[in-house]
């Protein structure tokens, strides 16, 4: 046995060499699920952009007047079809059930979200809670107040 001293470093060489092949499918599996690093920068900016919230009290009847607003202040994201299909949701007689719906949106040429959540009580009036962009806000606190027998707050 003359080359029984090249067993150990054969030994360990093979040992690196698998271990790192190990390592790489290890790590290609672990990051198979997560995004590029702009696609996590995108969720974070969206995750800290600004919103205020207004909660409106009306007729159903009211309500195109409502989202009317909304759709004239984003710049894209909410739109007729949309509106209509939102509108057809809330019709649905059901006193004190809450449902929410959630629309991505550009204000301002920043990406944000409306999340819209409603109910009726006890009158039929629908409870309407509006989460979205100061500019989207402002416009609706502007918009209730021309609503008849409306209320808002906060």
């Amino acid at each position: 046995m003359p080359y029984a001293y090249l067993i150990l470093p054969a030994i360990v060489c093979c040992g690196l060499i698998a271990g790192w092949i190990l390592a790489r499918i290890l790590e290609r599996r672990y990051y198979r699920g997560h995004g590029s690093s702009e696609e996590i920068l995108d969720e974070l900016e969206l995750a800290y952009t600004p919103r205020r919230g207004i909660e409106i009290r009306t007729q159903s009847e009211y309500l195109p007047y409502v989202f009317g607003c909304i759709v004239e202040n984003v710049d894209s994201g909410f739109e007729e079809k949309q509106v209509r299909n939102l509108l057809d949701r809330i019709e649905e007689p059901r006193p004190n059930a809450a449902k929410n719906a959630l629309f991505p949106v550009k204000v301002s040429g920043v990406r944000s979200e409306i999340d819209l959540q409603w109910s009726r009580d006890n009158e039929n009036r629908v409870r309407i809670f509006v989460l979205a962009a100061p500019k989207v806000i402002r416009a609706l606190k502007k918009q209730v107040k021309s609503i008849p027998r409306a209320l808002a707050g906060n």
